[in-house]
């Protein structure tokens, strides 16, 4: 029987950890400090693919800003004052206020699991929660970090909250409310753990930040920003980078419409932007929940509302630019996505088929139209270039033909794999040891049960091997055994920055490092497969021709004509000329005919 919890531990170890008493409440004292956290003791046993029985340390709840509320609402988090002489760090805090759940505003707060006996020295796992900057939370049982315990003792895991939505990323432009609030408490989590993890057995020079989805996003961030520069030093991104396309939004007044229309929807309209975010300030956080709720359903078909933009601060320009010039942090990086992510975005395209057994039908016609709204950067070019590459034309003359394929296949590059094809360059030229994957394992448990696939997210239940809790998680044999793999990979990247050491990677192939121009990665599968050059046909699409068609956009009309005149007369003059001479030197020279 496989089971986990957490729990108060009160027993006399004999055998298994030699012979001496666990106390019921691990304890640390904060450095530089009077403060001692008091955690829980957890006991996780699985003996059907770890074969395991381990005790690990957890200290729950542990603030590490000041509530961001009243007049720190929409203001930069506030590093958290004396928390007295003890604290009881034994139980998860509220998560921050989304759709659903999490109302309390007091939500900045951190967890730490720690091996027990408490190891020294040992690296440390942060990780950063997705949920598209709206939802989430760090305590989510759906990343509990205990099989991680049960492949090597020492190990620190941290789970981290931070504000959310229209409290973590509103903006009007200007100094009156900046925004990136929520990447703020990031790096306020971030110098936390450089300050305090020691205390918890951690290296403070070992860390590796992590993430999924906005997560993941929120890593690329911290790889740019000059604030985060000095606070880890390895990266996981997971179906997400800075590079992808939602990841910031870099038309700042679409971000400041969103600004005044929750303005308008809780009569705080007014030209002074000042005095509209003091007045946004008293808003009771249910009405203001309720107004993002609208703007949603308003604007479903835009993949996010409120993001991180280019504030000059956290982020001093576009990531793209950023990227060019080299400006951001080259350390060793395992990244990649997964083959069906465009699912998710088909989920928004069609309402109606969440939960549905069978995946919707999209005919040519309703690919075209799809255009204008699942584009990040219309324009009637692109949309030409787009249908022409993606639009199955075995099957283009029948009008009712299923193009829903070509619809998914569009987003999952558009969306997710060629940003990171993009960040995966850009990281192993300048250096950088990178780790690609791609999982095309359709998994028999869905998150949305139905026709998803390899879709957005599928890969945490293996990445927390779901399949080894007390419930099982609905995983095959061969999926519990492939979860265990894909903890091993994650576990040793964290360890070396290598996904092969110093755990064996037992029958499965190694990992190869991507490197130009070979573009190795591993396919994430029951078989663990190798290849190379993954999605580089459509990449080569998005990264290198697309670019070109939106600067002919851009272009005016007299110009390129000007500049087709200009290529025709140097042809015509120039070019033809000097070929007519050469050919006439030819013809008149003795060997011309001549075998």
């Amino acid at each position: 029987m496989v089971t986990m919890g957490r729990t108060h531990l009160v027993f006399l170890m004999i055998g298994l950890f030699g012979c001496h008493v666990i106390s019921a409440d691990p304890q640390v004292t904060l450095p530089g400090t009077s403060t001692t956290l008091s955690g829980i003791y957890i006991q996780y046993n699985e003996s059907g693919y770890l074969n395991v029985s381990v005790i690990i340390e957890a200290f729950l709840g542990i603030p590490f800003a000041e509530p961001p509320v009243g007049e720190l609402r929409f203001k930069n988090p506030v590093k958290m004052g004396d928390l007295g002489t003890s604290y009881p760090a034994d139980a998860d805090k509220s998560v921050c206020p989304q759709a659903g759940s999490g109302k309390s505003e007091d939500c900045l707060y951190l967890s730490v699991h720690t091996s027990s006996e408490r190891p020294s020295n040992a690296p440390v796992m942060i990780w950063i929660h997705g949920g598209g900057f709206t939802g989430g939370s760090g305590s989510s049982s759906s990343y509990d970090p205990y099989p991680y315990f049960g492949l090597t003792a020492d190990y620190v895991v941290v789970h981290i909250n931070y504000r959310l939505g229209i409290l973590g990323f509103l903006t009007t432009g200007d100094a009156a409310s900046p925004g990136n609030y929520g990447m703020y408490d990031q790096v306020m989590a971030l110098e936390w753990v450089q300050e305090n993890i020691a205390a918890f057995g951690g290296d403070p020079s070992r860390i590796t930040i992590m993430g999924e989805s906005a997560g993941a996003a929120s890593v690329g961030l911290h790889l740019l920003s000059p604030l985060s520069k000095d606070l880890f030093h390895q990266s996981i991104m997971q179906s997400g980078n800075a590079l992808c396309p939602w990841a910031v939004d870099t038309n700042i007044d679409r971000q400041i419409g969103f600004t005044m229309e929750i303005a308008d929807r809780v009569n705080c309209t007014t030209t002074d932007n000042q005095a509209l975010v003091e007045c946004l300030k008293n808003v009771e956080i249910n009405e203001l929940l309720a107004a993002q709720a609208a703007l949603v359903g308003k604007y479903l078909h835009v993949e996010l509302l409120f993001v991180p933009v280019v504030d000059g601060a956290f982020l001093p320009d576009v990531p793209l630019e950023l990227i060019k010039r080299r400006e951001f942090k080259s350390v060793p990086t395992l990244l990649g996505t997964n083959r069906e992510e465009g699912t998710l975005i088909a989920l928004r395209a069609y309402p109606l088929y969440i939960g549905s057994r069978n995946p919707p039908t999209t005919t040519l016609q309703e690919f075209r139209d799809f255009l204008p709204d699942y584009l990040y950067e219309y324009t009637p070019l692109v949309a030409s270039a787009v249908e022409q590459w993606y639009i199955d034309w075995k099957l283009a003359d029948d009008p009712e033909a299923d193009q829903f394929e070509a619809f998914v296949n569009l987003q999952t590059d558009q969306v997710f794999a060629c940003s990171t094809e993009a960040m995966a360059r850009a990281l192993e030229e300048s250096g950088a040891p990178v780790f690609r994957y791609e999982m095309t394992h359709d998994p028999s448990t869905l998150i949305v049960p139905g026709w998803l696939g390899a879709g957005h997210g599928e890969d945490l239940q293996f990445v927390f091997a779901r399949g080894l809790s007390s419930t099982g998680g609905g995983q095959t044999h061969q999926e519990k055994y492939m979860s265990v793999q894909f903890v091993r990979y994650w576990s040793n990247f964290v360890t070396s920055g290598d996904p092969n050491l110093p755990l064996s990677t037992g029958e499965y192939p190694s990992w190869p490092r991507y490197t130009l121009p070979d573009q190795d990665y591993k396919i994430l599968s029951l078989t663990m497969k190798n290849d190379r050059a993954m999605r580089m046909d459509s990449c080569a699409f998005w990264l290198n021709y697309v670019p070109s068609l939106y600067e002919l956009d851009e272009s005016d009309p007299d110009d390129l004509y000007q500049d087709w005149s200009q290529e025709y007369e140097q042809w015509r003059d120039v070019h033809m000329t000097e070929w007519n001479e050469a050919f006439d030197q030819y013809k008149e020279g003795d060997d011309c005919g001549q075998p």
